[in-house]
């Protein structure tokens, strides 16, 4: 079974996206963590097909996480998609879209997330049914 695994401090935004992505990808499991040390634990458990990070998180923010994960053998090949708010001039923010295989700034509508969803997996040949 596919998953996405959405990694974002601010459980509003995890809801959202969870059910914009249950609603696009129904048979896709959908994973949750609140800070970039939880999301990086499960990406190496769960091997998702696609990571949403936030970049501006408590614990490890995003940036640091994409880092790890991009150095590690088992995630270096795990899409990115960056999701924040924050200024492009904000070094989490920069550094994150930086490493990302997509950006998608907040606020976005479903049709922006589906959109950046849909692009970042045809180049990396990833089937989400």
């Amino acid at each position: 079974m596919k998953a996405v695994l959405v990694v974002d401090d601010n459980t509003a935004v995890r809801m959202v996206l969870t059910d914009f992505l249950t609603m696009a990808y129904p048979t896709a499991r959908v994973l949750q963590a609140e800070n970039g040390a939880d999301g990086l634990a499960l990406a190496h458990t769960e091997h998702p097909d696609v990571v949403l990070m936030d970049a501006e998180m408590p614990v490890l923010d995003g940036f640091s996480a994409a880092r790890q994960l991009r150095q590690a053998d088992d995630t270096k090949s795990i899409p990115i998609i960056a999701i924040s708010s924050g200024a492009s001039n904000n070094e989490l923010v920069s550094g994150l879209r930086s490493l990302a295989d997509g950006s998608l700034p907040k606020p976005f509508t479903a049709d922006e997330l589906f959109q950046t969803m849909a692009g970042v997996l045809s180049k990396r040949h990833v089937v989400l049914s």
